[in-house]
């Protein structure tokens, strides 16, 4: 489907076809339940197809979803993807939101072998869907959605591994955007903070549960995708940054675990 002004209608999906990678739990999943009711056609990609199928057993049997497990981090195998999909079904949006975190994290403890892995995930895994997808892009006049991180602005609890990566992902994403914008290709990165997902639980203190009610949602960037790539094309939301309202503020996200304000604690049933 050939893209312009007059093919986008806020919030409509209808007649689309998109690829979301990290499509088997967090804001991937998020992602693929929010496009899916918008219209579109989804092919999800991660390394649980059992999940995937789960998900959208019934979305899957109407050939709305397609799950295709896979690694991010295997470049071969995403192009062999992306080949197939040009001459099977084209796609005229990605949204790159696989990623990981890994323990231990500080910067004398993270080793060799981890920091290479999560770059395998974290960058390159986009890079190669980027690159192996950008004539899809170019012929559809189309959209890429890159998550990234506030920790991409502002060093944090989340490592230093971590912080380069999702810093490199906002570079590749600025110099991807010079090189193809006047191809008509629409690129969008998003730069959310504390995420209410299952990465979270991984962090070496994980947030106690009246805490993350106040993070922001899978959902919320699910929407704030939707809402990208659904202005006018002659638009580009180019960076998105989300702030979780009652505990973040911009440049204000480096506490892993901040302190419930006091006029809240009673809103959320908790002890003074």
């Amino acid at each position: 489907m050939r893209l312009d002004a007059d093919t986008r209608t806020l919030g409509d999906l209808t007649g689309r076809t998109v690829l979301v990678t990290g499509a088997s739990s967090g804001i991937g999943a998020a992602v693929v339940t929010r496009f899916l009711a918008a219209g579109a056609r989804v092919h999800g990609v991660a390394r649980r197809r059992d999940e995937m199928e789960r998900r959208w057993a019934a979305e899957r049997a109407a050939e709305r979803f397609v799950p295709h497990p896979l690694d991010v981090s295997d470049g071969d195998a995403v192009q062999a993807l992306m080949d197939r999909l040009a001459a099977t079904d084209p796609v005229d949006t990605l949204v790159l939101a696989a990623g990981r975190n890994v323990n231990p994290r500080t910067f004398g403890e993270v080793s060799f072998e981890a920091f290479d892995d999560l770059m395998r995930v974290n960058l390159s895994g986009v890079f190669y869907f980027l690159r192996a997808g950008i004539d899809q892009l170019r012929d559809s006049r189309g959209d890429a959605v890159i998550v990234s991180s506030v920790s991409a602005l502002w060093p944090d609890h989340s490592g230093p591994a971590y912080q380069a990566s999702k810093a490199a992902l906002v570079a590749l994403a600025r110099a991807v955007a010079r090189d193809e914008h006047a191809n008509g290709v629409r690129v969008t990165t998003v730069m959310p903070a504390f995420v209410n997902t299952p990465i979270v639980d991984r962090r070496p203190v994980p947030p106690p549960p009246g805490l993350r009610s106040l993070f922001i949602q899978p959902e919320d960037v699910a929407e704030t995708a939707l809402a990208a790539i659904t202005i006018p094309g002659r638009t580009t939301v180019s960076e998105i940054t989300l702030t979780a309202t009652r505990i973040q503020s911009i440049g204000n996200t480096q506490n892993a675990n901040p302190e419930i304000p006091e006029s809240l604690r009673g809103e959320l049933g908790l002890e003074a």
